[in-house]
């Protein structure tokens, strides 16, 4: 038997493709080979312990791959540590090489913070709105984490099937997702990256939330800004600007995907939001209200806490 890595279904050597998802071994290396600096497919972690899979996804900021664990027999997701600009991969072979100087220097604290948000979050396992970080560990010159695979869709792929959830979805979506950011900043735990992309619907209508960005802010003001990290449509002023943040910056995120919920369309970046002081036309007065005391560009004037924004809106 051998194993498909890019579903990570068993099937016979004698197959040529995968009755599972349909790839055949030659087609998934040459969509990989795409992926110049990215692991090659079947490459062993830890002793082989983590086999590498197909690419995820392949930002600025990290490379995620769909993998298998020989000892758990699972599929996990494994995050390379690999912000652009900073590092290369010499040739084909699975080791790094950070550049000298500045690079250098950006390379190790941008992996430090990144691994500490790791940590952080595998301390809070028993938290079950985030994605459990399995184990974090040093391999080739860079840091990889281990995350449970989720079955389910993106809150963006719930809101592309249809052009907006009813009232009642939206109040009820919401507040588990207000919930679960409230129960994160309780542990110290901040986001800073909160989109509908990093919000997981499980089949169970269970919340989970990814792509944690604490790391990604350190990576960016390394960087001076230049790695766009960030989708603007989503993050707060603060952290665009690459000012001092708390945890009122969730919330900006927060109204955003509110306003996304409730009018179907995508929301302006911050300095987009308003034309001649005139706030952004939403219907229904509690859920303008919602929107102007989130989306505050102010940081002062804005909740830090969900407790603060509930008040606020009652």
């Amino acid at each position: 038997m051998k194993k498909c890595l890019v579903c990570m279904h068993d099937y016979s050597e004698e197959q040529e493709r995968c009755p599972v998802c349909g790839y055949s071994e030659r087609q998934m290396r040459l969509d990989s080979g795409k992926f110049t600096e990215a692991l090659e497919p079947g490459t062993g972690l830890m002793d082989n312990r983590f086999i590498i899979g197909r690419i995820l996804s392949y930002s600025n900021f990290s490379i995620l791959y769909l993998s298998w664990d020989t000892l758990m027999s699972r599929k996990v997701v494994i995050r390379e540590y690999f912000p652009c600009g900073i590092c290369n991969r010499e040739g084909k072979s699975s080791s790094l090489v950070s550049a000298r100087g500045r690079e250098t220097i950006a390379f190790m604290n941008g992996r430090k913070t990144f691994e500490a948000e790791n940590s952080r979050l595998n301390q809070n396992q028993d938290l079950p709105e985030i994605v459990n970080i399995y184990r974090c560990f040093r391999e080739n010159g860079t840091t990889y984490s281990v995350s449970e695979y989720l079955e389910g869709n993106t809150l963006q792929e719930k809101m592309d099937t249809r052009a907006a959830f009813d009232r009642e979805q939206v109040a009820t979506m919401f507040k588990r997702i207000c919930d679960a950011v409230e129960r994160m900043h309780e542990r110290g735990i901040l986001h800073l990256n909160l989109t509908p992309e990093s919000i997981y619907i499980l089949d169970d209508r269970q919340i989970k939330i990814i792509d944690f960005g604490e790391a990604k802010e350190e990576a960016e003001r390394q960087q001076d800004g230049n790695l766009e990290l960030f989708d603007a449509r989503y993050a707060a002023p603060e952290i665009l600007k690459g000012e001092p943040y708390n945890t009122a910056a969730d919330l900006y995120s927060l109204g955003a995907i509110y306003y996304q919920m409730v009018t179907g369309k995508y929301p302006p970046r911050f300095n987009m939001k308003k034309k001649g002081n005139k706030k952004l036309k939403i219907h229904g007065e509690k859920a303008a209200l919602i929107i102007d005391t989130l989306m505050e560009e102010d940081v002062r004037k804005r909740a830090e806490t969900v407790e603060q924004f509930r008040t606020a809106v009652e």
